[in-house]
């Protein structure tokens, strides 16, 4: 008795589960947080995992900033910032290491200047107290195996700027990584898709061919490691017989 086979390869179990990600321009800087829910981690959770991800280094690492007065009055609390925000701006003049950030619609990084610093205020946590948010970064070299030393430089351009008045300047510590024109790897995460997938059709030989679904499907990112980004696409593929017309036609046993 001779039998016909299928085999099925699913990576992962339901898409219509995983909401789209925004669409962003093609310059756009975006920032990837260590607790951004993402696509990926969305797939994951539903059981599968993405069969294919591209490694690549991230562009900026940036340390999130907390400028915040107490003054009693509101025009001295914001005259207060803004002078804070002016002192961080001449000292990354200064080094050209450093640029100031703002993050716009939650993922989108924008230069920090003195008319946009104001998207980033907001009331504090405490009666009497404003606050602004910022973030600092810097580029990431090819050449450096992790986020500890280049945390450290951020963190050592935070100390060196005063508080004055009420005025406190805090960081929490964690870093994020972000990348320009992230869509800039799709081809490449396609090309390696479908890499794969050959070599497994050629291991089984000419009489089975694939059916690859989810190649239109837009790039997604999460973060792996300080300093490295992941990405891939929510795909599947199924190896059939060459003999089927159609991967909704049932296999018949052939005797």
């Amino acid at each position: 008795m001779r039998r016909s086979v299928f085999t099925l390869f699913a990576i992962g179990l339901s898409f219509a589960l995983l909401m789209p990600d925004p669409v962003y321009a093609q310059d756009d800087e975006i920032i990837v947080t260590g607790t951004r829910l993402s696509r990926a981690s969305s797939f994951e959770e539903q059981g599968g995992a993405p069969g294919v991800t591209v490694v690549k280094r991230g562009d900026f690492l940036l340390l999130g900033v907390t400028i915040e007065s107490d003054a009693r009055d509101r025009t001295e609390r914001l005259g207060e910032i803004s002078n804070t925000i002016e002192a961080f701006l001449k000292a990354a003049e200064a080094d050209d290491t450093i640029e100031l950030s703002i993050i716009e619609s939650g993922t989108t990084v924008r230069r920090l200047t003195q008319s946009n610093y104001i998207q980033g205020v907001s009331f504090g946590g405490r009666p009497d107290t404003s606050v602004a948010r910022m973030r600092v970064k810097t580029a990431i070299p090819d050449k450096v195996e992790n986020s500890a030393a280049l945390a450290g430089k951020l963190s050592r351009f935070v100390d060196e700027i005063e508080e004055k008045g009420r005025i406190s300047i805090s960081t929490n510590g964690e870093t994020s990584v972000s990348v320009v024109d992230p869509y800039q790897y799709r081809d490449e995460v396609v090309a390696k898709i479908v890499g794969e997938i050959n070599e497994i059709t050629e291991a089984l030989g000419p009489e089975y061919v694939a059916i690859i679904k989810g190649l239109d499907r837009q790039v997604y990112w999460d973060r792996k490691g300080d300093i490295d980004l992941a990405f891939s696409m929510p795909y599947t593929y199924e190896i059939i017989p060459n003999t089927l017309h159609s991967i909704d036609q049932p296999i018949v046993p052939d005797y």
